[in-house]
């Protein structure tokens, strides 16, 4: 019996040593706790998970203690889980562990009772790589998820058949529904039946080829709305097949309308809205291989227009080319090439009419600027026109608008200088509107000039010339601001300049008219004193051209007798007096002598 009883004990003991063995070569971190949880045995793996020594936890600590705090509260919950009852099944939950170093690991924890024992298993799984991973996959989706909702494009995925998988924000806001009602609907159910078409046609292409697609649909009851729809295809890693098409679709519409404005640009004179020479020259290219035999061309030429940018400025240049753009664009058809070709230039392209046709429209031209200065005289609009027709494809288009050309500056030969000359009437009227000089004063100026010039030997051709001048002297003024020229108190430093500008400007407008060039020289240096001092080339002396000196006298005693905004008029005695004082310095000191003689 003995014996038996011995044999029994060694199994036993083998038995043990078999189980102690496992345990402490289980990859699986293992703790044997009492029913309050006090730790009886502990294998490797635990504590190389733990960190602690196997003398720091057996019969001292609980395994309850190296759940980190918070999560204790979480444990509390799960009553059956601390039961030690042998009949309760065993349950699996996540914690945090706390690890000697001061770490924590991510764990799953098993507990599991040992049957007919009042003891419990606990087995920690140490997953942190696997929450690690886990984690940045969330993040991932997150943020792609987060770019996918805060991008202002519609992006969505859909299958072969059309159908809506996922939908971003924009497509609920632009369709104006919810996800509940467009998940597992058709795009056919949100798009007419044009859209679709394209659409699909599009959609079958990404499946067929595997490749993105990408194209602009526009939309709304006018066209008014531009989208560029991007297709992309989601493939199936394992087979390489497609399965859906992720699409996004960005509206463009801002783009295309620069697109517009920059192509519209790209054709038109900016000013005048005409085509511009760029376009012309591609329909005169056009025309010299098309069917076309007869084809007109018509060149116009704006007069006057230098010298109203000179005088007047740009802007008033620029009035003026507007509403010859307006004149010449109305004596056409819509369909006819009407286009800005220079700066003072225009060119029309007629095909398909004879010569009687054309003639009839440079005669409705000419007719129209009648029309015109009758209701605006103070800027009268001069425009010379040529014509040339080629009545067969032997011409070149080259050929045919040197011909037009040459014939529109012929008429200019003889037209533009009676514009030129009507401009300069129609400056020295607004002269006198302005109040800047009057009739009268041009009157006594002229009658002075003339006296003083004969006095001083002058032929009657000078004579002539000395007359125009005090009529014509201070048309530079016409460039001036109201503001300056009008102003009743003394002009600052700045407002001088501007004045003196007049000389220079006086003499570009005399040397644009024919009427007027022979004293367009002495309108430049007629403020120029003997001294050398004066303005705008500082001669001195017999440098200045006898009529300018004349013209200074006369003029400084009809400024001074017949007063100016700035300053009031004197009597014959102190003007005088003023004009012996500037004998020398500003004035010809022989002819102030002859002067006051005169008028003495």
């Amino acid at each position: 019996m003995s014996g038996i009883t011995n044999g029994m004990a060694q199994k036993i003991r083998e038995d043990d040593d078999l189980y102690q063995v496992l345990f402490e070569s289980s990859e699986i971190a293992t703790v044997i706790a009492e029913r309050d949880g006090t730790i009886l045995r502990v294998n490797k793996r635990f504590l190389e998970l733990s960190g602690y020594r196997r003398s720091d936890l057996t019969g001292k600590r609980k395994w309850s203690e190296f759940v980190v705090n918070g999560d204790l509260t979480k444990m509390t919950r799960y009553h059956d889980f601390l039961d030690h009852d042998a009949s309760v099944p065993a349950h699996t939950y996540e914690f945090k562990l706390a690890v000697r170093d001061g770490s924590v690991r991510d764990v799953e924890i098993l507990r599991q009772p040992i049957a007919g024992t009042k003891r419990t298993a606990i087995h920690f799984v140490d997953i942190s790589d696997l929450m690690r991973v886990g984690k940045k996959v969330i993040s991932s989706e997150e943020k792609y998820r987060s770019l996918i909702e805060s991008t202002d494009d519609s992006v969505y995925m859909i299958d072969r058949e059309g159908t809506y998988l996922f939908v971003n924000r924009q497509v609920l806001a632009r369709l104006r529904v919810t996800e509940a009602n467009i998940i597992g609907k058709r795009y056919s159910d949100f798009h007419d039946a044009e859209d679709t078409m394209e659409f699909s046609g599009y959609l079958e292409k990404v499946f067929e080829t595997g490749s993105s697609h990408r194209y602009e649909h526009r939309s709304g009851k006018g066209g008014e709305r531009w989208m560029l729809r991007t297709l992309s295809p989601i493939v199936e890693g394992r087979t390489g097949q497609v399965r859906f098409v992720a699409v996004v679709s960005k509206e463009i519409t801002d783009l295309k309308k620069t697109e517009e404005k920059l192509k519209y640009l790209s054709l038109h004179d900016p000013l005048t809205n005409l085509y511009n020479r760029a376009y012309f020259e591609e329909e005169m290219h056009r025309l010299d291989n098309n069917r076309f035999d007869i084809v007109g061309l018509i060149m116009c030429d704006i007069d006057g227009l230098k010298l109203v940018n000179d005088t007047l400025g740009h802007d008033r240049g620029d009035d003026l080319l507007t509403v010859a753009s307006q004149v010449i664009r109305k004596s056409f058809r819509e369909s006819d090439v009407v286009a800005r070709v220079g700066g003072d230039e225009f060119a029309i392209l007629l095909p398909n009419s004879p010569r009687s046709k054309v003639e009839e429209i440079c005669a409705r031209i000419r007719t129209s600027v009648v029309a015109y200065n009758k209701k605006n005289p103070r800027l009268p609009l001069g425009i010379s026109t040529g014509f040339a027709i080629r009545t067969g494809p032997g011409q070149s288009m080259a050929e045919l608008y040197r011909e037009a050309d040459n014939a529109m500056y012929k008429e200019k030969l003889f037209g533009s200088q009676h514009a030129r000359n009507v401009i300069v009437k129609n400056l020295l009227n607004t002269i006198e509107t302005k109040g800047i000089t009057t009739k009268q004063s041009l009157k006594r100026l002229r009658q002075l000039v003339t006296v003083l010039g004969r006095e001083a030997g002058l032929p009657e051709k000078r004579l002539k010339d000395l007359a125009l001048l005090a009529q014509f002297h201070d048309i530079g003024n016409i460039s001036i601001h109201d503001r300056i020229l009008l102003k009743p108190d003394s002009l600052t430093e700045d407002e001088l300049l501007e004045v003196r500008k007049h000389c220079d400007i006086g003499h570009r407008i005399a040397q644009s008219a024919a009427s007027l060039t022979p004293i367009a020289d002495y309108i430049l240096k007629h403020h120029e004193w003997w001294d050398g001092s004066g303005y705008p080339l500082g001669l001195t002396g017999e440098e200045i051209p006898l009529e300018s000196r004349i013209m200074a006298i006369a003029d400084a005693y009809e400024s001074m007798t017949g007063g100016r905004p700035h300053r009031r008029a004197v009597s014959r005695g102190e003007a005088l007096k003023e004009l012996r004082r500037c004998a020398g310095t500003q004035f010809d000191p022989n002819l102030v002598k002859k002067f006051v003689k005169i008028v003495a």
